[in-house]
């Protein structure tokens, strides 16, 4: 018959006390992070029977995965791709992923998600941008991790994970500027959400460093504060400062510019150009035409991911905000004026 493993075995083999080994499993304070580390790995790999403690150790995990029903629509949509990064991610690593679409009645009555109330899952992924005051009230109500996932409030100090926006943007932008644009207007609402302020800062680093003064006429709102659906109006071609391309601040505005512009006759890129950023155009024809900015979806589900695991196993790590890089993908949207 198999020993039971006991505080003292754990004990024995980490070199320290079994009140110390206690007071670790336990998170009473007074034990450094790596001795408490050592002592919850030590457990695990000797059998111990962590789960009374609120750890899972090498087991399975649980993850609600948060998104409100203005960003989703099942097939068609960035952010039900990006939840299906999420539940392969957390398959790799041993978990499993329960997707709760939240309303935003709920969201403006205060309403916790049902999973988190329900007790049933381990951790939290807010998928998509939520407003600062519903994200606060989810991180003083949680008592498991919560992870947020394509946004973040920086006064908040929570574990977040972005695309690189600023960077992503600036490369968006800088493409044009390359190829002898200077008359590039940003298409974008820089109020709605942190990301678009982000890639609205890139884009104005780029016309910056090229010398370039931008006109308030050459920031072009794409939708209404709060609200998702896009609607752009563009200034009028025969302005002799109209722009000569656009960089968007995602691939659904660059579908919008690119309808509007072939109402008026106008090509792209023959007439003008066009660069965004998501690389994410669902049943749009302009989609495999247009160069835009990648965003990692993998890349950033995993790590948000291994962070929500990391937290429900109570490993240490760095807290804060992390920035997935990519890369521009580059078709045939913008043409070379040099």
């Amino acid at each position: 018959m198999k020993k039971k493993v006991g505080l003292k075995d754990i004990a024995e083999q980490v070199g320290t006390s079994i009140v110390t080994v206690s007071n670790a499993l336990s998170g009473k304070e007074g034990v450094s992070e790596s001795l408490r580390d050592e002592i919850v790995r030590m457990a695990d790999r000797l059998g111990y029977d962590l789960s009374k403690y609120g750890y899972t150790g090498s087991e399975s995990f649980r993850l609600g995965v948060i998104v409100s029903s203005m960003y989703i629509s099942v097939g068609t949509s960035f952010y039900w791709q990006m939840y299906q990064e999420v539940a392969r991610a957390a398959a790799d690593m041993r978990g499993f992923t329960l997707l709760e679409i939240l309303d935003t009645e709920a969201q403006t009555r205060s309403e916790l998600p049902k999973c988190m109330v329900s007790g049933e899952v381990d951790g939290i992924i807010v998928t998509g941008p939520m407003t600062h005051d519903y994200t606060k009230l989810l991180l003083d109500s949680a008592s498991i991790p919560v992870v947020l996932l394509d946004f973040y409030h920086p006064d908040l100090g929570c574990d977040a994970v972005m695309s690189n926006n600023y960077f992503g943007m600036y490369k968006s932008t800088r493409y044009l500027l390359d190829r002898g644009h200077r008359r590039v207007a940003f298409v974008g609402n820089i109020e709605a959400n942190k990301n678009i302020m982000d890639r609205y800062f890139g884009y104005l680093r780029a016309m910056r460093e090229s010398g370039i003064e931008v006109p308030d006429k050459w920031i072009i709102p794409d939708r209404i504060t709060g609200e998702w659906e896009i609607s752009v109006r563009l200034p009028d071609e025969n302005d002799s400062d109209f722009p000569t391309a656009f960089a968007c601040n995602c691939d659904y505005a660059a579908g919008v510019v690119y309808d509007l512009l072939k109402e008026r006759g106008l090509k792209v890129p023959e007439d003008i150009s066009i660069t965004a950023y998501d690389d994410y155009l669902y049943d749009h024809p302009f989609a495999s035409e247009l160069t835009t900015y990648r965003v990692d979806m993998r890349g950033m589900a995993s790590e948000a991911v291994a962070i929500a695991a990391q937290r429900i196993r109570r490993e240490p790590s760095f807290r804060g905000e992390r920035f997935i890089d990519s890369a521009l993908i580059e078709r045939t949207s913008v043409k070379s004026l040099k």
